[in-house]
């Protein structure tokens, strides 16, 4: 544990530096007149994996079989995932609470809302009548809480895999 605390000044500069490198993706989709959620959001993953690997390849060094155990390497990666997670839910909460950003969620709702439109009658035949009205109730229901509680909960579920495999990957 005490090796986590020593390295634990750069994971802060890393998790800082991946909110900024996140926050300049979503500023850049949103420039290029993309509406920065849904699935336009989620390769905002691939900054944090390439995060997670430069951590791992930085604590471990040139030595891929060094005293740094795997769940030790492991532990550091999920704490560090955990901190960016939490970092960018908190900071996409609170920008969706300005007005631009309820600019954007109200874009967002309108142009999904207009899109499930288009196949009513599919979704209609398929799942029903229900389903559908709860799905739109569901479109319509985004706020800025579910938009930073799904960011810290996906970031955190989709973290499991890729900290274990770069974990076993640097011990080899």
């Amino acid at each position: 544990m005490q090796d986590i605390k020593s390295h634990f000044p750069k994971l802060l500069l890393f998790a800082l530096g991946t909110l900024i490198c996140l926050w300049v993706y979503i500023f850049t989709l949103d420039a290029a007149g993309l509406i920065p959620l849904a699935g336009k959001k989620a390769p905002n993953y691939v900054i944090i994996l390439i995060a997670q690997y430069l951590l791992a390849k930085n604590w471990v060094g040139p030595n891929r079989a060094s005293k740094v155990h795997f769940l030790k390497l492991f532990l550091y990666l999920y704490i560090f995932v955990f901190i960016v997670s939490l970092l960018s839910a908190f900071s996409l909460y609170y920008f969706y609470l300005s007005p631009s950003g309820i600019a954007i969620m109200t874009d967002y709702i309108q142009v999904s809302v207009n899109q499930v439109g288009q196949f009513k009658e599919q979704i209609i035949q398929q799942e029903g009548v229900q389903y559908y009205k709860d799905f739109m109730q569901s479109i319509q229901g985004i706020s800025a809480y579910s938009i930073g509680h799904d960011e810290f909960m996906q970031k955190i579920v989709l973290a499991f895999l890729p900290n274990l495999l770069i974990s076993l990957y640097f011990k080899q």
